[in-house]
């Protein structure tokens, strides 16, 4: 790590000011510890990706064993940043990327083992020797055939409509600057959870099709967790490269309300009321316009049919 410079991307707004906070510590921890850096802030909807493309004329350089690594991309900030991070860098998966998580969920955080502890999370990162590759879902819209790269999960229903409630909610600001970021999830999860309709959805693996006629949630996740640290798959890991999806039908009430306890005590995927599956490949239909999400970022109204697989990229860790 002696000449290894640090290029620090931060969104200092990323967990309602987080950002902002932690990086001053970091820097600090920085300078006390004599590691070179140079910091990059965000400013705008995008700004992450006109940095980065800027750091790869001749500042970063893919990662080669025996060779000499100077120049080491950080991201501090929340989950957008990072996946916006990783798809500016969608055809460089061996140049690093190292991550300081700062968001509200840090649910990628949770789903490769890095603390959402800022000064714990600099003291893993300044311990690795060498970057280590890890699992991502790639997300092809088959109709525009638009391909995006999934650090944690993409939801069509329930999951979606909890995400875009609670990135527009007014409480998340302050539940954040208390440290109860992923207390906005929930609140927005109780007041969405049982006005969510039914849909129509097709399932197709690489050795079954199904149809769902009255679908609730659909998730697809690259890790145990999503909505802030629930582990809606307690079986799917990063390190592998299986893509797991969760399929939740349309229930009574008190029913869901079970199913709910269950999910938090990981004890709800024997539920006879979800369907799981786990492949290195599949196709999701949704033929009825319904809300989507991928890692947080709304995808608006409409139909859907997305084919998944996984990809390699190394991360710093």
């Amino acid at each position: 790590m002696e000449k290894l410079v640090l290029h620090l991307l931060v969104n200092q707004h990323a967990g309602s000011g987080k950002g902002a906070r932690q990086y001053k510590e970091v820097q600090k921890q920085l300078i006390a510890k004599e590691i070179p850096f140079q910091t990059y802030l965000t400013e705008y909807a995008g700004h992450e990706r006109e940095i980065v493309q800027e750091l790869l004329k001749g500042v970063l350089t893919p990662y080669k064993d025996n060779k000499p690594f100077e120049h080491l991309l950080v991201v501090l900030g929340g989950d957008g940043t990072l996946h916006e991070v990783v798809n500016a860098l969608k055809h460089e998966p061996t140049i690093p990327i190292g991550y300081l998580p700062s968001g509200s969920g840090n649910d990628f955080a949770r789903g490769v083992g890095v603390s959402r502890k800022i000064d714990v999370a600099l003291t893993q990162l300044l311990a690795v020797q060498k970057p280590k590759p890890i699992s991502l879902m790639e997300a092809t819209d088959v109709d525009s055939n638009d391909t995006r790269l999934i650090l944690n999960n993409v939801g069509v229903g329930i999951d979606a409509k909890i995400v875009a409630t609670a990135n527009h909610s007014k409480a998340k600001s302050l539940l954040n600057q208390m440290k109860l970021g992923s207390l906005s999830y929930v609140s927005a999860a109780l007041s969405s959870i049982f006005k969510q309709p039914s849909f129509p959805l097709i399932v197709e693996t690489s050795t079954e099709k199904k149809e769902f006629k009255k679908a609730f949630l659909c998730t697809t996740t690259n890790h145990p967790y999503f909505g802030g640290g629930v582990a809606i798959d307690p079986t799917a890991s990063a390190y592998t490269e299986d893509i797991h999806l969760i399929i939740v039908e349309k229930i009574f009430p008190l029913s869901l309300a079970w199913l709910i306890i269950k999910l938090f005590f990981k004890q709800h995927l024997t539920s006879p009321h979800l369907h799981r599956f786990v492949d290195s490949e599949l196709t999701l239909t949704c033929p009825v316009a319904q809300v989507g999400q991928a890692d947080g970022e709304e995808l608006g109204e409409r139909n859907f049919k997305l084919r998944f697989k996984t990809t390699q990229r190394l991360f710093w860790m």
